[in-house]
C-alpha cells in the first residue's frame, strides 16, 4: 500500500529559504510536528522555547520538522531551522505564544505568519 502524505499547513509561504537539519530533543515528553525549540547553552539539547527559562532555551532556535518521542530519554529528530511558519500550525512550551517570540524568531530566520485556511 501507498504511503499517503496528509498536509498540515505547517508551512506559511516559500519566500524565505527552509534549512533543515537534526538535533536531539529533550524534555521526557512527546512532542508534535510544529513545536518551536529552544536549545539548553549547556547541553546542546533542544526543547520546547519557554520565555521563562534561563538555560538558553527561552528563545527561539528551530522548529520539530516531525513528531519526537522523548518520554523515554533523549532522541535525535528533524528540525527546520529557517522558514516561514504558520502560527496556528505552532506549538510553545509553557503559556507562551507566537506573539511572545515572534522578534527573536526573525533574527534567526524563523518568520511566524497568520494564514487563512484555503
Amino acid at each position: 500500500m501507498a504511503e499517503q502524505f496528509n498536509y498540515d499547513n505547517l508551512f506559511a509561504g516559500h519566500v524565505q529559504p527552509v534549512v533543515a537539519g537534526e538535533e536531539t530533543i529533550t524534555g521526557s515528553a512527546a512532542y508534535t510536528r510544529g513545536t518551536v525549540l529552544g536549545i539548553i547553552t549547556a547541553s546542546e539539547l533542544c526543547k520546547p522555547v519557554d520565555d521563562a527559562q534561563t538555560d538558553g532555551s527561552e528563545a527561539v532556535y528551530a522548529v520539530l520538522a516531525a513528531d519526537a518521542d522523548a518520554t523515554d530519554g533523549d532522541v535525535f529528530a528533524p528540525v527546520y531551522y529557517t522558514g516561514e511558519f504558520n502560527i496556528n500550525a505552532l506549538t510553545f512550551g509553557g503559556d507562551d505564544t507566537a506573539a511572545d517570540h515572534r522578534v527573536a524568531a526573525i533574527k534567526v530566520g524563523i518568520f511566524f505568519k497568520d494564514t487563512v485556511p484555503a
